[in-house]
């Protein structure tokens, strides 16, 4: 199943494919991974200034 576009994860090719079709980790370990990738691939782009954050009052 897709996600949004928002919350997709830049990954190198040998990531991706540990990810996705690996073995070498437990179906837990790759969606923490995943999770993982997302934040750090939208904190990059916040940086960079390609996309902005707002913050949500609580």
């Amino acid at each position: 199943m897709k996600v949004d576009d928002c919350l997709s994860a830049a990954l190198c090719p040998s990531c991706h494919h540990e990810i996705d079709n690996g073995h070498r980790l437990t179906k837990e370990e790759r969606r923490a991974e995943l999770d993982k990738a997302v934040l750090l691939t939208i904190r990059e782009l916040a940086q960079r200034g390609l996309i902005e954050v707002k913050k949500v009052k609580p």
